[in-house]
């Protein structure tokens, strides 16, 4: 994979704090090639005299990896060198990375850098080739938010689109964050596109406000009580496409936090 993006962050820091520019020290012209990302792994099973496999599914268990190869317009003095590869390697978790070229700029990369490789030119260090790891085989877009506001302390029942866009055919899982008015003790979230059973929470407290990571199944109350009991267990998930979800609850506001999944190439 070969970025031709001007500059890049790496945990928030700019490269440009050390002087360095993506570069392609390799690239001569012509034609490149380059890793799009979201490589599939079928699960089948071949049986003997069968000419036809039984497919189970596929896993996409390959995380996206890239070099970078940096420069810089003067020598790197060797302390300099210290502090860069402070910044890049040996992180204990994985960093946003972002490559700021303009067709990109929304979309970020949890990554580690693995390793760093120094670049000479005539006896002069310019710049280095740095290998990095995803913890996916997707980029990823920055999160996005609905959020719908309501007044009065009525029961609300409405009906609303989300139109998942991901570049993966997988359920997408998104953060769902809700408070109840002064006379709300339940929330029910139903797809009604995929026709699964609703997503709600019933005998909670008015006025209480409650977030639901729906992928990493945690939940958390303003109230600091356990809320996994007065929950259904039906996570929120929506399928890629139109999905057409319905509301009843006595809720003051409703929030839904999303990233899509991207497969990026260079």
């Amino acid at each position: 994979m070969a970025f031709y993006g001007k500059s890049f962050l790496y945990d928030n820091i700019p490269s440009e704090t050390y002087g360095l520019y993506i570069l392609d020290f390799e690239t001569t012209g012509g034609i490149t090639e380059s890793e799009a990302g979201g490589e599939t792994e079928p699960i089948e099973e071949w049986i003997y005299r069968r000419s036809k496999s039984y497919h189970y599914g596929n896993i996409m268990n390959t995380p996206l990896e890239f070099d970078l190869t940096v420069a810089s317009f003067d020598p790197i003095p060797g302390y300099d060198r210290g502090k860069i590869l402070q910044w890049l390697l040996g992180r204990g978790t994985f960093k946003k990375l972002q490559i700021c070229e303009d067709d990109i700029s929304n979309v970020y990369f949890n990554a580690l850098c693995t390793s760093a490789k120094t670049i000479y030119v005539g006896n002069v260090n310019r710049g280095m080739k740095l290998h990095f790891r995803c913890d996916s085989p997707y980029g990823w877009e920055f999160p996005k938010t609905i959020t719908y506001t309501f007044t009065g302390n009525q029961i609300k029942n409405f009906v609303f689109d989300f139109y998942n866009s991901s570049d993966s055919d997988e359920y997408l899982y998104p953060i769902v964050d809700f408070t109840l008015n002064s006379i709300g003790n339940s929330i029910s979230i139903q797809n009604i596109t995929t026709g699964e059973t609703a997503f709600s929470f019933t005998g909670i407290s008015p006025n209480e406000n409650i977030v639901i990571d729906n992928y990493l199944k945690t939940i958390v109350s303003s109230t600091g009580l356990l809320r996994l009991n007065k929950f259904n267990k039906a996570w929120l998930r929506f399928i890629r496409g139109r999905n057409q979800l319905r509301v009843i609850s006595g809720i003051g506001t409703l929030k839904i936090t999303y990233s899509f999944p991207r497969k990026i190439g260079a």
